[in-house]
C-alpha cells in the first residue's frame, strides 16, 4: 500500500480569515434582520443567541454590567 500525505495549507485556503468587527449589540440585531425573510423574525433572536452561545460573538468592556456574571 502506497503512503499518501495530506496538505492541511489546502484546507485551509479554502476557508477564508475570520475578520475582527466591533459593532453594537443593536447593530448586530439589524444586520441578521436584514437577511430574514418576512415572517421569519424569530430567526433573529436565534440567530444571535446562537452566535453569543457559541463565542462567534464577544462582548467588549465591562463584564461586571452582564446578566449572567
Amino acid at each position: 500500500m502506497e503512503a499518501t500525505t495530506q496538505d492541511f495549507n489546502t484546507a485551509e485556503s479554502a476557508c477564508p480569515r475570520l475578520t475582527a468587527i466591533e459593532t453594537t449589540l443593536y447593530e448586530l440585531i439589524e444586520a441578521v434582520g436584514e437577511e430574514v425573510q418576512p415572517g421569519e423574525d424569530r430567526l433573529i433572536a436565534e440567530t444571535v443567541s446562537h452566535l453569543l452561545d457559541t463565542d462567534h460573538v464577544k462582548f467588549l468592556g465591562d463584564a461586571s454590567n452582564r446578566k449572567d456574571n
